[in-house]
């Protein structure tokens, strides 16, 4: 069975106002997300969003991935991206970058960070992109020293 090829020239251009567009849904997703602010971080989403966490199940679909971000006990203090990278079609893009988060625990409230990298996938839906896919890896975990 043949499996056709990804054109690649047409898998790397968009339009630069795209680009900014998905540049702007990856900055307030990240600003939504460390405000808590659930409900406008889901409207960027498709219904059929997926979260792939590293070392979990996958949640799928809206309605499991808002409770999940509902019932964090992790609390996001801030969120440092490098190296993002947007590329893709008219109709689907993805965006590779990675990231620095300093975060705290209901249990802890001792700052800690994580290092890694994220990948996204957006579909364009009517005249806008949502989000229909985030998957992350973590590089490493530390405490972050007072001093």
């Amino acid at each position: 069975m043949d499996v056709p090829a990804i054109n690649a020239p047409y898998m790397n251009e968009l339009a630069k106002d795209v680009v900014r567009e998905i540049e702007q849904i990856h900055s307030n997703w990240i600003e939504y997300e460390v405000a808590r602010d659930d409900h406008s971080l889901m409207a960027l989403c498709a219904d059929d969003i997926e979260l792939w966490p590293p070392d979990a199940q996958p949640v799928l679909g809206r309605v499991a991935v808002s409770a999940q971000m509902a019932c964090g006990a992790t609390r996001i203090h801030s969120v440092e991206i490098t190296g993002r990278r947007i590329r893709g079609s008219n109709e689907i893009a993805y965006l590779t970058a990675s990231y620095r988060t300093t975060f705290s625990s209901a249990e802890d409230s001792t700052p800690k960070e994580a290092l890694g990298s994220h990948l996204w996938i957006l579909r364009k839906k009517t005249s806008t992109w949502a989000v229909t896919l985030v998957s992350w890896s973590v590089w490493g975990r530390a405490a972050i020293s007072a001093t």
